[in-house]
């Protein structure tokens, strides 16, 4: 992110200080986004990922499109201006009227480990095709989650996880920075790849963007506008995404299958608990586990909307 990569500047806190015009005006990058931020206008969808830690559970996914297209204005994303106007953007409170912009409900359920957690993300769409994902917390250092859609093909998508690229030095300490992996059934019988990344130097740390056929880190090669599926934008004036908490946007295209889009969610999730996991110092809790491929069958995951 142009200035809000490394946070909030010295001796300025909360969003009212950032408000200032006269701040935002002495900002010489306010209104310098992301280099990618033309590519990512096919990503017109914004759902809003509620603030919660790893004691949340239950979240109520909202569409707030509206909102955020008013907010954003011509804005590019990841400039500082932006950060604003998503930060101050008013925010459902999961009651009320608010009831009407939830498309799904995330509850988590603790097993009698702890570190035991099991979830399900439940599209609200009135469709009998509407999608349930289940995600199973995983505590081994190489995974971070199990994800089981439902259905007559029950599928189990892994979540891997693979620290790619150094590390970074923030006011708060050594951030390590994560990448997370999993395949999806083809038709066809073979697998797409996807793959949450971050790029620090490039994006910030505040950003997530999740790739498709991800190109090997040493070729160096940026991922065309239709590979980029999906960016996680964190709401918040901090140093990286290393924090007890979760909060922000998940941008999305619209005309995804409902099943495509709960996978994608639940992927997000995933990461976030990981996220906050190494932020705990919980990165790598159990041993190197074995996994176990079996992928099934599912059809048009990443398909047209049914």
């Amino acid at each position: 992110m142009a200035d809000c990569a490394t946070g909030a500047p010295a001796g300025l806190t909360g969003w009212d200080q950032y408000t200032s015009q006269d701040q935002l005006t002495r900002s010489a990058g306010s209104l310098i986004g992301h280099p990618d931020a033309a590519a990512l206008a096919h990503l017109s969808r914004a759902l809003y990922i509620p603030r919660h830690d790893r004691k949340a559970t239950h979240l109520a996914v909202h569409d707030i499109s509206a909102q955020y297209k008013t907010a954003k204005g011509t804005l590019p994303i990841g400039c500082t201006k932006y950060a604003v106007a998503i930060g101050v953007m008013p925010k459902p409170q999961g009651d009320g009227p608010d009831d009407i912009t939830v498309l799904y409900d995330v509850d988590f359920n603790r097993e009698k480990d702890e570190e035991a957690v099991v979830g399900s993300v439940k599209c609200q769409a009135s469709s009998s095709l509407s999608a349930e994902v289940e995600l199973a917390i995983c505590t081994t250092e190489e995974e971070a989650a199990i994800l089981t859609t439902d259905g007559a093909n029950e599928t189990e998508i892994f979540l891997g996880v693979t620290y790619p690229i150094p590390t970074s030095s923030t006011r708060t300490g050594i951030v390590k920075h994560a990448y997370f992996t999993f395949q999806v059934p083809d038709t066809d019988g073979g697998s797409t790849t996807y793959q949450w990344q971050i790029h620090p130097s490039r994006n910030g740390r505040l950003r997530y963007t999740l790739v498709r056929n991800p190109a090997p880190q040493e070729a160096q090669q940026e991922p065309s506008d239709a590979d980029i599926q999906a960016v996680y934008y964190h709401i918040g004036l901090d140093d990286s995404l290393w924090l007890s908490y979760s909060e922000g946007l998940l941008l999305l295209p619209s005309g995804q299958s409902s099943v495509g889009e709960s996978i994608v969610i639940a992927s997000a999730l995933g990461m976030l608990w990981r996220l906050r996991e190494l932020h705990r110092g919980k990165g790598k809790i159990g041993k190197t586990s074995e996994k176990k491929s079996r992928l099934g069958s599912i059809k048009r995951v990443f398909g047209s909307k049914e």
